[in-house]
């Protein structure tokens, strides 16, 4: 095919990533190519409040890609979808960030934390929950899939069947092929079949399914050698080696070793063993070919597609100690085939054509000749711009309203009224509201003492517009918010509301060591223990607080904001997040979240949380 144009690609590699680490290498000989591994949040973020380190990570992704491209960004950001690197670059573009306005985000199918820690039975140890919904989250919001091939792909479409996984691209990996190894020297066939096993000592690796295979087979007619790094992978998270070293009692014919060098151990071993229960790509097989050895791999992922029976090795018929054992006993029957396919080079000859780099990079190349303009368009010319109303609740907030209803009036969105709705605040110094009144954009209404909720409720009710933005009194609001979350809201209908991160500032303005709250909308977190739907300040679409019913709940005075996102995803509507700090969130010392103890505001969501769920039951019988 003819060469593409040298295009800029983005490469966002994981802690346990060589795949993308290798796809940088061969990229950079067509493209230009930045690679980021191991990113940490710097300073302007480090103190923010994340839904976990992975989220972090993703944040420190985006820090990256900023500084190394500025306004012109890649054409191509390809990320892992092991802990989800690429979420919040993928939420930054989805809200118009300049960096990726025109950027198609692929993701490489590598084996997601979620699946891995099922196969490891990990599934329910802290952190993997988390780690799933932000790689759920990635999954939905990418542009593309790329599969190494075998049945990796419809495992993914099986699994997440409730997801709207994006198009597939099946770019088979490649690899940097090494010197050809020397020809083994012969082997006496009545001598033991000795068998390597390079990797990481893990449950889903299927090591445990290898050795009790291997322990099933006549005496003396086999060594095993286990080469590789231990996990506490083993039931009840004990250790994998120290396990696997209690089921064999000792044997001598099985030995450890704590390094998978197979450029050393292959002249030593007849045949590698691939005995994964669960895999996407192939690399096992693909490295053990490279040094010469042939593999006995089971059927999964791209092993499946990478081993020609009898040329580069053999296939069990499927997974577990059973078919491992079959596999093991009909090669020990056939020394003289296993002697020739060991001395062949055929192995290593398939691991050429396997690992021939240019029918990936062409496939590469196809994918780059896709790259749409992604992003939120600007509106066009000439066109109206919608009535927005903020809705800004008052009491006792005199010092700082004339601030926040000025940031409101900046916005770079232009046709924009205030609704501040005075909730019994009737002092001397409350006559700051008459002055802000002066101005024809700003309506003040004023109602007796009863709470934030119900002068919130009530401002929603007297705003005019189709869209109404909500706002605290001692806030502020950066310049382009606005037109950034309705830019979003326009691009995508579906979308219940927009919030982006907050800054947090002290009660005089100043920045408060950097910490701010950094939410992720409410579709991604699934419990109730932590708040990452996102904060009060948020642009809705006027349908979203329609109704009869009241939209904040008027007693629970903490959580209010929160129970409302929750119950906007108990009925299938979900926001977005801008993951930038366009907003100041002004933190007292006496407010009312910081003066009430943990206990109380425990009990106080709780009580929300139950009166949604008996609403919840109750429209269901009414129906």
């Amino acid at each position: 095919m003819a060469r593409a144009l040298r295009r800029k690609v983005c490469i966002a590699a994981a802690d346990e990533a060589p795949a993308m680490r290798r796809w940088a290498e061969l990229l950079a000989a067509r493209h230009e190519v930045h690679l980021i591994e191991a990113p940490e949040a710097g300073e302007g973020i480090a103190a923010l409040s994340f839904a976990g380190e992975d989220h972090r990570r993703s944040a420190a992704v985006l820090e990256r890609i900023e500084r190394a491209y500025g306004e012109d960004g890649p054409d191509l950001l390809l990320v892992g979808d092991r802990r989800a690197p690429g979420l919040v670059p993928l939420q930054a573009r989805a809200a118009g960030h300049s960096s990726l306005r025109g950027t198609l985000v692929a993701v490489q199918l590598l084996a997601t934390a979620e699946l891995l820690a099922l196969h490891d039975g990990r599934s329910s140890q802290p952190g993997e929950a988390r780690a799933a919904e932000l790689e759920r989250e990635q999954l939905r919001l990418a542009d593309r899939l790329v599969w190494p091939g075998g049945d990796s792909l419809d495992l993914y479409r099986r699994y997440y069947g409730d997801l709207r996984l994006p198009p597939a691209v099946r770019i088979a990996p490649a690899f940097t092929a090494p010197e050809p190894p020397q020809r083994p020297a012969p082997h006496d066939p009545s001598a033991p079949l000795r068998i390597l096993y390079a990797g990481r000592l893990q449950r889903h690796e299927g090591v445990f399914d290898l050795v009790e295979a291997c322990l099933r087979l006549p005496d003396d007619e086999w060594q095993l050698t286990l080469a590789g790094a231990d996990t506490e992978t083993a039931s009840m998270g004990q250790s994998v080696r120290l396990t696997l070293e209690a089921m064999c009692g000792g044997d001598p014919r099985v030995r450890f070793e704590d390094e998978a060098d197979l450029a050393g151990l292959a002249r030593e071993h007849d045949l590698a063993a691939a005995p994964a229960g669960f895999a996407v790509g192939a690399d096992p097989v693909l490295e053990a070919m490279a040094a010469g050895l042939p593999v006995l791999a089971t059927p999964v992922g791209a092993q499946a597609e990478a081993v020609e029976p009898g040329v580069g090795g053999w296939l069990t018929e499927g997974t577990g100690t059973a078919a491992i054992e079959r596999a093991l006993t009909a090669l020990l029957e056939d020394r003289d085939g296993v002697e020739r396919v060991r001395r062949s080079g055929q192995a290593y000859e398939s691991f050429l054509r396997l690992a021939d780099p240019e029918p990936a990079l062409d496939a590469f190349d196809e994918l780059l000749a896709e790259v749409p303009s992604a992003g939120t368009a600007p509106a066009p010319a000439g066109a109206q711009e919608p009535l927005v109303t903020a809705v800004v609740p008052y009491y006792r907030a005199h010092r700082y309203v004339a601030e926040a209803v000025a940031s409101l009036l900046a916005q770079t969105h232009a046709n924009l009224r205030v609704v501040v709705v005075n909730d019994g605040s009737f002092e001397a110094d409350d006559s700051v509201l008459e002055e802000l009144e002066l101005d024809p954009r700003v309506q003040v209404v004023h109602q007796l003492n009863r709470g934030d909720a119900i002068a919130r409720n009530l401002g929603i009710l007297l705003a005019e517009g189709e869209y109404l933005l909500m706002f605290d009194a001692d806030n502020v609001l950066e310049p382009e918010f606005v037109s950034r979350a309705l830019a979003m809201l326009q691009a995508d209908p579906q979308l219940a509301y927009v919030t982006c991160w907050l800054r947090f500032v002290r009660a005089d303005g100043e920045e408060l060591e950097g910490r701010g709250y950094a939410p992720l909308g409410n579709r991604v977190v699934d419990g109730e223990e932590e708040n990452w739907d996102g904060d009060t300040i948020a642009l809705f679409p006027r349908r979203v607080l329609a109704g009869p019913a009241p939209t904040f709940d008027t007693e629970i005075s903490m959580h209010a904001d929160w129970l409302f996102y929750r119950r906007l995803r108990a009925r299938g509507e979900f926001g977005a997040v801008i993951p930038e700090r366009l907003a100041r969130y002004r933190v007292h010392p006496d407010s009312l979240l910081r003066s009430t103890d943990e206990r109380l505001h425990r009990r106080n969501w709780e009580e929300g949380r139950d009166r949604r769920r008996l609403a919840d039951a109750q429209s269901v019988v009414e129906r």
